[in-house]
């Protein structure tokens, strides 16, 4: 009786052993990732723009940030998104700087409903000045000294542009979205990982250049690779 009771318990376990297993191997195998380039033609040299007020703190000249490429081609500050593809529970927390007197970053994407912490590190006045698509004030934020933090709402989807009142040529974007996505660095490189197995639509946006929708077909435990090239609008 003992034996059998022993017996029974043993295969119990392992049958829940292989269960488990099961589970989590169809997890793994499940998802996969997409890993990609942005890359334009004729990328344009490096340039900066003028400054006309503040230059004891700004400077005389900051870095034109419109399009931000390499010799090479490789494309800065592109947002691709997976279209229908929700964020998974640990979503970024999107910051605006104020530094140097521009905003840092000057892309970013964030989850729709996320707070947006607003900080400066200049030692002047600064506003950051958010417009929705519809060209519709979202907040302004007057930053008067280095050190204040303050954080707002990003309600509804949709592309921000952040301005600052005081310095005309500041300004950044933040892809506000339902869908998950990531930002090309300066390489051109972005990678969205544990996306579900199958077949997907890749939008992407620039401030300046534009591409196609792409569709990407990812297999589980694999990485598929993307090659994106933008094109003036």
């Amino acid at each position: 009786m003992t034996r059998r009771l022993l017996a029974g318990s043993i295969a119990g376990l392992a049958a829940l052993a292989l269960a488990v297993a099961a589970q989590t191997s169809g997890r793994a195998q499940g998802t996969g990732t997409i890993r990609g380039v942005v890359t334009m033609a004729d990328p344009p040299p490096p340039a900066t723009l003028a400054v006309n007020t503040d230059q004891a703190v700004c400077g005389d000249s900051v870095p034109d940030e419109t399009i931000l490429a390499d010799a090479a081609g490789h494309v800065a500050n592109a947002v691709v998104r997976l279209t229908g593809v929700p964020w998974p529970a640990e979503r970024p927390s999107p910051r605006i700087d104020n530094a140097g007197c521009l905003f840092v970053p000057r892309v970013q994407i964030a989850p729709t409903r996320s707070q947006v912490l607003v900080t400066s590190q200049d030692d002047t006045l600064h506003s950051t000045h958010t417009y929705d698509d519809r060209n519709r004030t979202g907040f302004n934020i007057a930053m008067p000294f280095p050190g204040l933090e303050v954080n707002r709402p990003l309600r509804r989807p949709g592309v921000v542009r952040v301005e600052c009142d005081s310095h005309g040529w500041m300004r950044a974007w933040v892809v506000v979205s339902n869908d998950r996505g990531a930002v090309s660095g300066l390489d051109g490189a972005f990678v969205l990982e544990d996306v579900p197995a199958g077949d997907h639509e890749l939008t992407i946006w620039h401030e300046r250049l534009g591409a196609a929708p792409l569709t990407v077909t990812v297999r589980a435990g694999e990485t598929t690779e993307v090659a994106i090239v933008l094109e003036s609008q």
